[in-house]
């Protein structure tokens, strides 16, 4: 099973180099010809990697199911991407989101912006995701096959090759295409899991019983506790909510998403592929792999890795072939991110280095013969950032604290037009230096130390902001022009000889909404699975309701 997948995965990818070959619009964003469903389901998979079921079985293990607050809370600025801005991306037509930058600001301080987050954001953030998801397959592979750590090492540098022979061959449709297929296939091989999990267990009731008469009933109800009442779980929660979600959160839907969003057939596609993704990502995925973790906690306390529980679970409770199913799947997982992360890398050293600063006049040929370079280079960096990493969840945290303070700044460059280059440059140094210092000089815990770069960086930034002079109006009035955005754009606008396009309550009642809508499924779905029917019952239909309301609107 797991040689025909890795065969189907290599035999497609290579099916489509010639057509992927043909230009670098094909090759990064599929010639801007994707329906939301696929740009959307490609996101998700892009997100599910074989990390991401080890770090929750860890989270579930550390902090309870309630530890997942640290990536619910993204729901917020996930929906303020796909209602207020997802749309704008495509407007721009640009390549990638770097470029963007030189188009809404000007003089250096852009160009030596769009430098950084190449550097930044397409090698050293790529490097690091490209080690955290390594360094989970390479635990998969010790505990599932049995293998030593050099021997996991080489198998492990197959796979990746494998991920890398593809991407260079397929471009971004391929990558896509497969995405779907690696998806479908993981959350079906967790579900099945999570069932054959539970029945080993002798059942939801029998597994919670188990729990509470090993830990005691105040601890299993902290661990089965879906919001936190109390103790530092509970202002964890706060902090997560309150501050992590606008101030961290990717609130503009950059980076890889961005690039599934610029390759979308329309509009409306580009809005309700973030909508899905959305719905899929939270509601959809997490409690499979939540169980999973539930049950590695009370058959394998104490673990020194509690990330390890997932594997041992599946290696004790799934038959041979469905184990097969299992580790393909896993595998399956593990490339859909990686394709991902290569291909996007490879768009930003392409487009916003090559091609802006070395050779503004190559041609497609050349294009794609450099994008292809750089999707090996890439492939290099992140083989060897895998053994500087000592664990998944930790490499989450870390990257979150790093960029605190940074998702409003981004959300804000679309809305208002007082930001400028100087906004966002000076908002990720302050969250770059308060990291250090915090991190290097002070035992403030995470993600309390998230509360204190946001406290210090932010305002930074927006007296940065108020300090430097605006961009220039003839550099706002392009902007304005190509993309239209609404919000805080009223003087450009009139400069322009334009109407102002101003927000209103509707997009903002609908971002309310569909969070809303996501939380009633996740904790209904939640609730559902751990006894608690009736309230349940209540949750998951308010969410629907709510999340059908906002998604009608929108499209």
């Amino acid at each position: 099973m797991v040689a025909f997948f890795l065969t189907a995965m290599l035999g497609y990818g290579l099916a489509h180099a010639r057509h992927a070959g043909s230009s670098s619009a094909e090759f990064f964003v599929a010639g801007r010809s994707l329906p939301w469903w696929l740009a959307g389901t490609s996101i998700v998979a892009t997100t599910f990697a074989a990390d991401t079921p080890l770090a929750i079985a860890g989270l579930v293990a550390t902090d309870g199911i309630a530890g997942n607050w640290f990536w619910w809370a993204d729901v917020l600025p996930t929906m303020l991407g796909a209602f207020l801005v997802a749309h704008l991306w495509q407007r721009s037509g640009v390549l990638t989101d770097p470029e963007l930058i030189e188009i809404r600001y000007g003089g250096w301080p852009a160009t030596a912006l769009r430098v950084f987050r190449v550097l930044y954001f397409g090698v050293l953030r790529n490097a690091i995701v490209l080690g955290w998801v390594n360094l989970a397959m390479w635990k998969v592979l010790q505990l599932a096959l049995g293998l030593g750590p050099q021997e996991s090492g080489w198998l492990l540098g197959g796979l990746f090759a494998i991920a890398v022979v593809y991407t260079l061959a397929s471009g971004l449709w391929g990558v896509v295409m497969t995405d779907v297929g690696q998806f479908v296939l993981a959350m079906l091989a967790s579900t099945l899991l999570a069932v054959f999990a539970l029945d080993a267990a002798g059942g939801m009731d029998a597994l919670l019983a188990t729990l509470r008469s090993r830990v005691g009933v105040e601890s299993a109800s902290d661990v089965l506790a879906l919001i936190p009442t109390e103790g530092e779980a509970f202002w964890a929660f706060v902090v997560y909510v309150a501050v992590k979600s606008w101030a961290s959160g990717n609130t503009e839907g950059s980076g890889y998403m961005a690039q599934r969003l610029l390759a979308t057939r329309s509009e409306r596609d580009a809005r309700l592929a973030a909508i899905w993704y959305g719905i899929a990502h939270f509601a959809l995925r997490p409690w499979p792999w939540i169980v999973v973790g539930l049950v590695a906690l009370v058959r394998y306390p104490g673990l020194e890795d509690p990330e390890a529980g997932y594997v041992r679970v599946m290696l004790d409770d799934l038959p041979a072939g469905l184990r097969g199913a299992m580790l393909a799947a896993m595998f399956a997982a593990f490339l859909s991110t990686v394709d991902t992360h290569l291909n996007w890398g490879a768009s930003y050293l392409t487009n916003d280095l090559y091609h802006r600063f070395l050779r503004p006049a190559a041609d497609e040929r050349a294009l794609v013969r450099v994008a292809r370079a750089s999707v090996v280079l890439l492939g290099a960096i992140g083989a060897l950032t895998t053994l500087l990493l000592p664990s998944i969840a930790g490499a989450w945290m870390f990257l979150a604290q790093i960029s605190a303070g940074t998702g409003a700044i981004l959300l804000l460059r679309w809305l208002w037009w007082r930001i400028n280059a100087w906004s966002e440059i000076a908002v990720m140094a302050a969250s770059l230096a308060c990291s250090a210092v915090i991190l290097g000089a002070t035992d403030i815990a995470f993600p309390f130390s998230l509360a204190v770069v946001v406290a210090l960086a932010l305002p930074f930034s927006l007296a940065v902001t108020l300090a430097t002079r605006p961009e220039r109006p003839e550099q706002l009035r392009r902007f304005y022009a190509r993309v239209r955005p609404s919000g805080w754009w009223g003087p450009v606008a009139r400069d322009a000889g334009l109407e102002p396009r101003r927000i209103g309550a509707g997009p903002w009642l609908r971002v309310g909404a569909a969070s809303v809508g996501i939380y009633a499924l996740l904790l209904g779905t939640g609730a559902l699975l751990l006894g608690s029917p009736g309230p349940a019952l209540l949750a998951l239909l308010a969410g629907l309701v709510l999340l059908g309301a906002a998604v009608f609107r929108s499209a």
